[in-house]
């Protein structure tokens, strides 16, 4: 008799739902470890961008600080170069005033309108315009220096900025390396550990097959003993009434001889029963074989 192995049977069942239950704790406890340890990498990057603002914004606020302080600096420049040029041209214009006191000395000397008193008038000019121009000078030197220092203020700010910009970016991509190989280390565990599980209840499906295939096997014996045991009765049941037949027989011969002693016939008694006995012997072995087998599978 062919037994066809049940794939539906609920032990099969038991096994693939006590492995998907694991492999989904499993799989919740790493896909957990693996989202605590994104957002842990995400904050520490965001960290070190904040850092890096908060840097240049300190940078920019120093880089302006000295700027301004440099403006402040050409003001004043410009400030006395516009008191030199006008402290310039009151001098000029009190040398030069005709009720002066320059001019009354030229006067009373009886210079006025004389040569001298053209160069006098000359020297004064010149005086002025030496004054307005050294003055001018000055401060033009002073506002190229000045913008020269904003100039390298800027420059200066802008290495730093660059300098900050580079070292939040070298932290972040360490932070993202980090994070990578952190990741990818759970998921070569969690793959190893879904692994193990699938061969672990891999392993009971074919406890749970070799239990069925047994059992099987069992009620094939079980089926073969129950017929070899019928065919048994049977036979013993032919061989009862073949006895009971020539038991009649001898006894109908032994009448018929003159009412002899039974006797002879208790060899054929004797001899059909001891066959008799060996069959039930031989069944009862068998039985105690069966149930041995019963035993030991449960």
């Amino acid at each position: 008799m062919d037994y066809t192995i049940n794939y539906e049977d609920e032990r099969f069942k038991n096994v693939e739902s006590a492995k998907q239950e694991e492999l989904n704790n499993l799989n919740n406890t790493y896909t957990g470890m693996i989202n605590a340890s994104d957002n842990f990498y995400q904050q520490q990057i965001d960290a070190t961008k904040d850092y890096a603002d908060k840097q240049t914004e300190l940078q920019n606020q120093n880089t302006q600080f000295a700027i301004d302080t440099i403006n402040q600096q050409k003001e004043q420049a410009e400030k006395d170069y516009q008191r030199e040029q006008k402290g310039a041209y009151i001098d000029y214009m009190k040398q030069t005033n005709q009720y002066g006191a320059n001019a009354q000395g030229i006067s009373r000397q009886g210079l006025q309108g004389s040569g001298y008193s053209e160069s006098s008038q000359v020297s004064m000019y010149n005086t002025y315009q030496n004054r307005v121009g050294t003055a001018r000078d000055t401060f033009n030197r002073a506002v190229l220096n000045y913008d020269n220092s904003i100039r390298e203020a800027q420059l200066a700010n802008s290495v730093q900025i660059a300098q900050i910009a580079y070292q939040a970016l070298q932290s972040q991509l360490e932070l993202g390396l980090e994070s990578f190989q952190y990741k990818n280390n759970l998921l070569t565990q969690q793959l190893q550990l879904q692994q193990q599980t699938n061969d672990r209840y891999y392993s009971k499906w074919q406890d749970v097959l070799a239990q069925i295939n047994a059992e099987n096997n069992l009620r094939e014996q079980i089926r073969q003993y129950n017929e070899q045991f019928a065919y048994q009765k049977q036979r013993d049941k032919i061989a009862d009434q073949q006895w009971k037949k020539e038991y009649e027989l001898s006894k109908k011969k032994s009448k018929s001889s003159g009412g002899g002693s039974s006797s002879a016939t208790i060899p054929f008694t004797q001899n059909n029963t001891s066959k008799i006995s060996e069959n039930d012997k031989k069944v009862a072995e068998s039985s105690a074989y069966v149930f041995d087998l019963i035993k030991n599978l449960i």
